[in-house]
């Protein structure tokens, strides 16, 4: 590529010096002869008496030509590379060089043949300058077109010295021994010249050669150039000067024509390879340019290969963890034993068998695995639950047979004290009886025993409050006259009795545990229970509410917060809200809000009966104080009637 760079840009100007040293430009022929050849001839004429006005003329037309040739030069400089650049500086230099030359034969006493010889060094610079102008080039054509124009212009550089050399030997008549053998050399260098061109250039250009240097002239000038070589030797050569310089000037005017013909050969082998050379660019920079589309598609579908598996696979990771598998274990739990099978597992769709096909595959068998773990454990709890209701019913059963044999033993004792005992022993029989009943909210199963009629909440409370161990210390206040949903009474006594053993359990055993309870302005009832124990820390209180809204699975964690998670499986099956607040003064307040579909209001404000009311200055119900218990639990009140009917399991209809 850069010997066609050197040559494309160095070709023109290397034509241009061709014509300055052989002959002048090609749009003004000159009459004379060649510009730098003919300067040369006619100042050795001068010297030897002739052609004074001539010499001038074509002087002039030389610096003409030479200042053409350094302006294109300069302009090649500007474009081109730093090798060229200085290979063309030596055209800087011929003028200077041609100018002192000049002015060296014009006032001194020079010898025709040291004159020629000294033009002929200088003209022989700057047709040398086609050998730097057109350095080695691999591609051959313009190689052996280059060649062939460097050995002609040697050529007609040695004819144009013949035509010197016997020009001055005709005008004095003969010859001196040194230019005769250098009229020999230079015939013979011009033979060796043209014969290297004959066998460098290509076939059109010998025959445009053979077509074109030929003629009258031509076989002229030969004849006289053999005479005068012949008559070396003698005194008088008897040739006419001015014959030998026109006949020879037509014959370098042929070979300028050839010249001319392979300056614009070389030209064209140049335009043809710069031709090439940029459509060989084009062809390069298109076909750089469809490899980098092709391999941008490429690209472009091979991320789509990877990125579009991987989106679907994490699109499918996180439908799986978020909603798929979750949604099974939901299923999962919430279904009986006998409805529990195994859940199809739906695919993440990848089928590859590439990497990312092969993490999909390991994701569905994680997924699979995790559903059939997920199955296994609904099974195991199903088994469990199973072995809590059966437990359950066993215990209810002895339990039942207790309280039946310690009712016919109260009914036939007289005796205070012994009754006492007896009554001791029902009330442990009755949470007996509640800590089985836990078991079967542990299964998520329900008790058998329900209230079909409605109950009166304060009897409710009553009968929560008879199933504590310490259940001397609960206080009740400001009962309001509202009735239960009967279908509801039995987990709400639960519930209630749950909260109150937790109140009793964590407060100290000379504290009194307070329940009071309100009507709500949208519907409903709010019971209160408040107790002056250790109280909890602010997360610890956040995380039993939350045990509370959300009951967990059962598990270890449910043994050791039994009482919890029954409270927040029994509101969650009656949509009860119990949440725990710190108390006003110290320990806990738990908040019972029953909804609207279980609680109706049942008349005016009424206290229980053998209990008095104790309010404070601003006429609110502060609590109630010194209640009888013996009387509380009388057979005859409905507070014992709901507590012994909810003890026995028994369904009273329409009575309370």
């Amino acid at each position: 590529m850069s010997d066609r760079y050197i040559a494309r840009a160095g070709g023109p100007t290397a034509g241009k010096v061709g014509l300055v040293s052989g002959g002048g430009s090609g749009h003004e022929p000159l009459h004379g002869g060649f510009v730098g050849q003919s300067d040369r001839a006619l100042r050795c004429g001068r010297e030897h008496g002739g052609h004074t006005s001539r010499l001038d003329t074509q002087r002039s037309r030389v610096d003409t030509a030479l200042a053409r040739v350094r302006a294109e030069a300069a302009h090649v400089r500007r474009g081109t590379n730093t090798v060229l650049a200085t290979r063309l500086a030596v055209l800087d230099a011929f003028g200077g060089k041609a100018a002192s030359l000049r002015h060296t034969v014009a006032h001194s006493k020079t010898r025709l043949l040291s004159m020629v010889n000294a033009y002929t060094a200088l003209i022989s610079e700057l047709t040398d300058a086609l050998d730097l102008l057109t350095p080695d080039i691999a591609h051959q054509p313009l190689a052996a077109r280059a060649g062939a124009l460097k050995s002609f212009a040697q050529a007609a550089q040695e004819a144009s010295r013949q035509r010197a050399l016997l020009g001055g030997a005709l005008t004095r008549g003969q010859f001196d021994s040194d230019e005769a053998q250098g009229l020999i050399l230079a015939d013979w260098q011009q033979r060796a010249s043209i014969g290297a061109f004959r066998a460098g250039a290509p076939s059109a250009e010998r025959q445009f050669y053979e077509r074109t240097v030929t003629g009258r002239d031509v076989i002229k000038a030969e004849m006289l150039k053999k005479q005068a070589l012949a008559r070396r030797g003698t005194s008088r050569l008897g040739l006419d000067a001015g014959e030998w310089f026109d006949t020879m000037t037509s014959k370098l005017e042929l070979m300028r024509l050839v010249e001319k013909r392979l300056v614009g050969s070389v030209e064209g082998e140049i335009s043809r390879e710069q031709h090439q050379a940029e459509r060989s660019v084009f062809v390069a920079s298109f076909v750089v340019l469809l490899i980098l589309l092709l391999t941008s598609v490429v690209t472009h579908v091979v991320v789509r290969s990877i990125v579009g598996p991987l989106r679907t696979l994490r699109a499918c990771a996180l439908d799986i963890t978020e909603r798929r598998l979750p949604e099974v274990v939901r299923l999962l739990r919430g279904s009986g034993d006998a409805q529990l099978e195994a859940t199809d597992v739906e695919p993440t769709g990848i089928s590859s068998s590439d990497e990312i096909g092969g993490a999909a595959h390991a994701f569905d068998d994680v997924y699979r695995s995790s559903v059939r773990l997920a199955f296994e454990q609904a099974q195991l709890r199903g088994r469990i639950n199973a072995m809590f209701v059966n437990l359950s019913q066993r215990s209810q059963s002895l339990v039942k047979r207790q309280l039946e044999l310690i009712d016919r033993l109260e009914n036939g004792e007289q005796d205070p004290d012994l009754l006492a005992s007896l009554f001791k022993l029902d009330h442990l029989a009755t949470r007996m009886r509640r800590n089985g009943e836990n078991l079967l909210v542990l299964a998520g199963e329900e008790a058998g025993r329900r209230w079909s009629a409605p109950v009166r909440l304060v009897d409710v409370l009553r009968a929560a409050a008879g199933e504590v161990e310490q259940y001397q210390r609960v206080q009740l206040r400001g009962l309001v006259t509202a009735d239960v949903d009967g279908r509801a009474v039995n987990d709400i006594v639960h519930l209630i009795a749950e909260l109150l053993e937790n109140a009793t359990t964590f407060s100290s055993p000379d504290t009194e545990v307070f329940v009071t309870s309100r009507l709500l302005s949208g519907g409903g009832a709010e019971v209160e229970i408040q107790d002056s124990g250790i109280g909890m820390t602010a997360k610890g209180l956040e995380e039993a509410n939350d045990r509370l809204l959300n009951p967990p699975v059962v598990d270890v964690s449910v043994a050791r917060r039994m009482g919890m998670f029954v409270v927040g499986r029994l509101s969650g099956r009656h949509g009860i809200r119990v949440q725990l607040r710190r108390s006003s003064l110290r320990g806990i307040t738990a908040v019972v809000a029953l909804p609207q579909k279980l609680v109706r209001e049942h008349g005016d404000h009424m206290d229980p009966p053998g209990l008095s009311a104790r309010y404070n200055l601003e006429g609110r119900l502060t609590g109630w104080r010194n209640y009888d218990t013996t009387e509380q639990f009388d057979e005859t009140t409905p507070a014992k009637r709901a507590y012994r009917a909810r003890r026995n399991g028994a369904r009273p209809v329409g009575k309370r």
